[in-house]
């Protein structure tokens, strides 16, 4: 007997559950017509079942409540795991934007090699700028183990000219940036070979530079782009300089007051070479 009872035990509750309305409701209309009363038969059995009922209620509210606790606890502990791999993914998405950043601007690096194989180029990785927004002064890190770098090197990226070394350390240099007013670079118009001289301006907030004696009669137009001469020997020739900006007569007449936009951004630069020997040879030498 109690073997099917134990058996059967799980059916026998939901058939209680079942019944239980239905006694309920048979109670209910006897009472209403007068022919039972809480003292007769009828009113004990449908007390019993009132406070059976009220103890079944009881019971699964609290095991409703209880689940509810459980599911609520496990939901944050789901939401809370989520919210760590989101981190973790977004931490991995950035840190593989900045390697294919870093794999594009040395493949144009590379690329500017290879196209310079006239160049002694020696790479260096920019370690330190000055703390103002448009620093004039960067510290670069020599890649190449015994490099003889001197002052007055130049220091250029593919997009063009960065300026050039100001004083050598063992193992790393100083290099002022062409928007230094210690800078001066012999420039030409890539138009029309217009000649005069790259100054920095040395302003707080942009990277400018002038175009110093170019004279009233010399042709230049905003949006020229100005490259080296190669004279003075710092410098090989046609390497990009920079835009010109503005160009107006000045107060004398005698020359022009002309404004220059550097190709290079600084406040990207991460990679940088370093031009040992700027003799470049002349067309038809081997």
């Amino acid at each position: 007997m109690n073997h099917v009872l134990e058996k059967h035990r799980d059916k026998l509750v939901i058939l209680i559950l079942l019944l239980t309305p239905v006694a309920l409701m048979a109670t209910s209309s006897g009472a209403q017509a007068g022919t039972g009363s809480i003292s007769s038969p009828g009113g004990w059995t449908r007390g019993a079942i009132l406070t059976g009922q009220t103890g079944v209620i009881e019971i699964f509210g609290g095991a409703q409540g209880i689940i509810a606790s459980w599911f609520v606890s496990e939901l944050s502990r789901e939401n809370a795991s989520l919210r760590e791999e989101l981190a973790l993914l977004r931490e991995e998405k950035a840190r593989l934007i900045g390697v294919l950043q870093e794999n594009a601007r040395l493949r144009s690096q590379v690329g500017f090699k290879d196209a310079h194989p006239e160049f002694e180029l020696v790479p260096a990785r920019v370690i330190a700028r000055d703390t103002t927004p448009y620093f004039r002064v960067l510290t670069v890190k020599i890649q190449h183990e015994g490099a003889d770098l001197k002052p007055r090197m130049p220091v250029v990226v593919a997009g063009g000219v960065v300026g050039q070394i100001h004083r050598v350390h063992e193992g790393w240099a100083d290099v002022i940036v062409l928007s230094d007013p210690r800078s001066h670079i012999d420039t030409l118009s890539q138009r029309n070979r217009a000649h005069g001289v790259v100054q920095g301006l040395g302003r707080e907030r942009d990277y400018r530079a002038r175009v110093s004696y170019l004279s009233e009669k010399d042709d230049i137009q905003p949006g020229d782009t100005m490259v080296t001469s190669g004279m003075g020997g710092v410098f090989p020739r046609e390497l990009i300089i920079g835009t010109v900006l503005t160009a107006a007569p000045d107060e004398r007449g005698l020359f022009q007051e002309v404004t220059l936009a550097p190709s290079v951004d600084f406040s990207r630069l991460d990679m940088v070479y370093v031009i040992t020997n700027t003799q470049r040879p002349e067309i038809g030498e081997e």
